[in-house]
C-alpha cells in the first residue's frame, strides 16, 4: 500500500451543549432561543498493527481538534407570516503532528516530524433572518446570511510558506434564497427554490500540510487564498400522495463559480517517497452540475409493498470541458418487503445496481469504477414484546465490488472492495 496508512488507536473526545429556550407573550416576539456548543478531540494514528514487510518505517499522528461556538435566534409573529432573526459564531481549530521514525535506509535512525495542520483555525460569524408567509395556497420562503470568515494559521511550516506566502486572510460571504410550495388537489404538491449561496474554504482545503485527507493516497497542499466557492441554484420538487403510493421527484441545477477543488501538482515532491504524488487545492473558475431523484413507495396485495429510489448527478468543469471529479454513478434501488403475522414477521429482499463511473476527472487522478449489482435479503420475527429476532444475508452472491468514492488506490492493481457474502443473526432486547 503506497500512502503510509495508519489506524485509530486512541480517541478522548468531549462534547458540551447547552441550550436555553425563552417564551415570550409579547404582540410580536414569541420565543427567543440560544444554544452554546462546543467539541475538543484528542486522537493518534499509526501503523504500528499493520503487518509490513519489509517495515521501513514508524509513523504516528496525534491530532487534536476543537469546536466551539454559540447560535441566538428569535421568532416574530408579524400579521402575514412568521420572522426568524439571529446570530450565530463559530470557531473551527486542528494541530497534530506526524512522526516518522526510519528503520532502513540510509536514513534509519532518523526521526522526522510533520506539521500536518500548522496550529490553523477559522472563525466565522454570521447574522441571518429567514421569513415564512402564505397567500393563497403557496407558502413562500425567504432567506439570508451574511457572514465574515477569518482564517489563520499560528505555526506555518517553511514548505508551506513557499509555496503560500499569504497565510491569513478574511472573506465576506453572502446567501439569499426564495422558495414556494403549493399543495394542489387530488394528492399533488410542488415546490420551486432558487438559491444563491457562498462559502468560504474549509479548514482542510486551506491549511492541510502535504498529508494524505482524501479518499487515495495523494498528500494535500492546502491554498489560504482560495477564494469563496458560490453556489448559483435552482431546486423543483414535485410530489404525490395517495393512501397506497407516495411519489416524489426531485431535479436540481447548479452553475458554481470558483468551484472548489484540486489538482496534481507536478512540480511538488511529497513527504512519503511510496506516494502517487502531491494535490493542491484550488479553484475552478466556472462548473455546472445537475441531478435528479426519484422515490417511489406502494402498498401492494398480500401484506406486501415496494419501493424504487434513483437517484443521478452529473458535473462539468465548464472551462476545461471536464468532468468534476468526487461525483457518485447512478444508483437504482428496489426494495421488496412484507408484513405477516399481525406485524411480527416481516420478511425483506433488496436489490441494488450501480452504473459504471468512467466520467472521471484526470487533473485530480480519479480513476474508472466498474459497475456493480447486490441482492440482500432479512428477516425479522417480534418473538416476544421486548424480544426481536433479526437475521440474513448481505451480498448474497458474494460480489467483488467498491464504491467510486472508495476505488481503487492509485499506484496499484488492486482495489478497496467492499465487503463480501455477510450472514448475520442479531437478538434485540428492548427493557423501555
Amino acid at each position: 500500500f503506497p500512502a503510509l496508512p495508519m489506524d485509530l488507536t486512541s480517541d478522548d473526545t468531549w462534547m458540551f451543549n447547552a441550550k436555553h429556550n425563552l417564551q415570550l407573550n409579547k404582540e410580536y416576539l414569541k420565543t427567543w432561543n440560544t444554544t452554546v456548543f462546543a467539541s475538543f478531540v484528542d486522537h493518534k494514528m499509526d501503523n504500528l498493527l499493520k503487518n509490513l514487510d519489509p517495515r521501513m518505517l514508524n509513523a504516528s499522528t496525534d491530532a487534536q481538534t476543537k469546536n466551539y461556538g454559540a447560535r441566538t435566534e428569535g421568532q416574530w409573529m408579524l400579521k402575514n407570516g412568521k420572522l426568524y432573526l439571529g446570530a450565530d459564531y463559530k470557531v473551527e481549530a486542528a494541530k497534530g503532528i506526524r512522526e516518522r521514525e526510519f528503520l532502513m535506509g540510509p536514513n534509519a535512525g532518523k526521526i522526522v516530524e510533520d506539521n500536518a495542520w500548522q496550529d490553523s483555525q477559522i472563525s466565522k460569524t454570521g447574522i441571518f433572518t429567514e421569513y415564512h408567509f402564505h397567500k393563497s395556497t403557496i407558502m413562500y420562503v425567504m432567506s439570508g446570511r451574511l457572514e465574515v470568515n477569518n482564517a489563520q494559521v499560528s505555526d506555518a511550516t517553511p514548505e508551506f510558506i513557499a509555496v503560500n506566502p499569504e497565510t491569513s486572510i478574511t472573506q465576506i460571504n453572502p446567501g439569499v434564497s426564495i422558495g414556494a410550495v403549493k399543495n394542489a388537489k387530488e394528492g399533488f404538491n410542488m415546490g420551486l427554490w432558487l438559491g444563491r449561496a457562498q462559502r468560504s474554504g474549509s479548514l482542510t482545503e486551506r491549511y492541510i500540510n502535504y498529508f494524505p485527507v482524501g479518499l487515495d493516497p495523494y498528500e494535500m497542499v492546502g491554498n489560504p487564498s482560495i477564494l469563496p466557492e458560490v453556489n448559483n441554484q435552482v431546486d423543483i420538487n414535485i410530489g404525490y400522495r395517495k393512501s397506497k403510493t407516495n411519489i416524489e421527484v426531485s431535479a436540481f441545477g447548479s452553475y458554481l463559480q470558483d468551484y472548489i477543488s484540486s489538482e496534481i501538482r507536478a512540480d511538488l515532491s511529497p513527504k512519503i517517497p511510496s506516494s502517487p504524488g502531491v494535490r493542491q487545492f484550488i479553484n475552478l473558475d466556472k462548473a455546472s452540475m445537475y441531478g435528479f431523484e426519484l422515490a417511489w413507495s406502494q402498498i401492494l396485495i398480500g401484506g406486501l409493498q415496494h419501493s424504487f429510489n434513483l437517484a443521478y448527478t452529473h458535473g462539468e468543469n465548464t472551462v476545461d470541458n471536464e468532468p468534476l471529479p468526487e461525483i457518485a454513478p447512478l444508483d437504482v434501488r428496489y426494495t421488496l418487503s412484507g408484513s405477516y403475522l399481525d406485524g411480527k414477521l416481516n420478511p425483506e429482499i433488496s436489490f441494488r445496481y450501480v452504473m459504471q463511473q468512467d466520467r472521471i476527472a484526470t487533473s485530480y487522478g480519479e480513476t474508472e469504477t466498474p459497475a456493480f449489482n447486490l441482492l440482500d435479503f432479512k428477516i425479522e420475527y417480534q418473538v416476544l414484546k421486548t424480544l426481536k429476532a433479526v437475521g440474513g444475508v448481505n451480498n448474497l452472491f458474494d460480489t467483488a465490488y467498491y464504491e467510486h468514492l472508495n476505488r481503487s488506490v492509485k499506484g496499484t492493481k488492486d482495489a478497496i472492495n467492499a465487503p463480501g457474502r455477510n450472514v448475520f443473526i442479531m437478538l434485540t432486547l428492548d427493557l423501555m
